[in-house]
């Protein structure tokens, strides 16, 4: 999951927000989560990830 972590970061624009269901990402905070067991899904707002984001992807172009 890191790899795919890291692959997002870099991709997506910073007022993104990713979705997923049955495996959370391990390294992210979630904004929420609804359900349980298989039935749940977490929320997360990458402009609260900005921390993460390597120094040189901040750069402009």
């Amino acid at each position: 999951m890191e790899v795919l972590e890291e692959k997002l970061l870099k991709e997506l624009s910073e007022d993104a927000m990713v979705v997923v269901c049955r495996f959370p990402f391990p390294h992210w905070p979630h904004t929420c989560s609804k359900g349980s067991g298989l039935d749940q899904v977490w929320a997360y707002d990458v402009s609260t990830l900005n921390y993460k984001r390597p120094c040189w992807l901040l750069l402009p172009l």
